[in-house]
């Protein structure tokens, strides 16, 4: 990793900077898949008022960046919401590396399946029943982005957890640009 850009909101009085983040998103899980995982992003102003912030940045070998760089610049939908700016190279001063993680929401399905499972084990209980409903019941405080997938036609909300890593750790990123296992420089 060694390039990246900048894709930033542009400001628009009828739509929430939020909204301008979630649509730029759907247009880059669109081109991320042909990179098989060597881009990942980073949000720079990732926690400002409990969003990912107005910036996405896209990070990977120069060659990739270019190319998705291109991608982008070229669609209309990316240049009507956002600023792109040029491809530049990582800071060599930088010495913060953070991963971007995917939270699930516990939701109702999870509910069953816990059930079931304990169910079949015969150790459900009451109180695990209300500890396991009281937990389900509680909001995540996490940035997110609301997306619709592409194969299933549901909007979901995409909920990103920002770790520091002490050093920089290569690896795969998802088709949204985050991974569990890769980092990508804090700057």
């Amino acid at each position: 990793m060694d390039s990246y850009f900048d894709i930033k909101a542009l400001p628009n009085a009828e739509i929430l900077q939020s909204a301008v983040i979630a649509h730029l998103m759907q247009k880059l899980h669109r081109v991320l898949p042909q990179y098989c995982g060597r881009i990942g992003l980073s949000f720079p102003a990732y926690g400002q008022q409990r969003t990912l912030g107005g910036i996405i940045r896209v990070l990977g070998v120069k060659s990739d960046v270019e190319q998705i760089f291109q991608q982008l610049s070229d669609m209309a939908a990316v240049k009507d919401y956002g600023l792109i700016t040029q491809v530049n190279v990582i800071p060599l001063s930088v010495t913060k590396h953070v991963f971007f993680t995917r939270v699930h929401a516990k939701g109702k399905s999870r509910f069953e399946r816990l059930k079931k499972r304990h169910l079949q084990r015969g150790t459900w209980t009451s109180e695990l029943e209300v500890a396991a409903l009281d937990k389900m019941k509680q909001p995540l405080h996490l940035p997110h982005v609301s997306l619709k997938s592409a194969s299933t036609g549901e909007n979901f909300l995409l909920f990103l957890n920002r770790r520091m890593a002490g050093q920089p750790i290569e690896g795969v990123f998802n088709g949204y640009g985050i991974s569990k296992t890769a980092t990508v420089p804090w700057f």
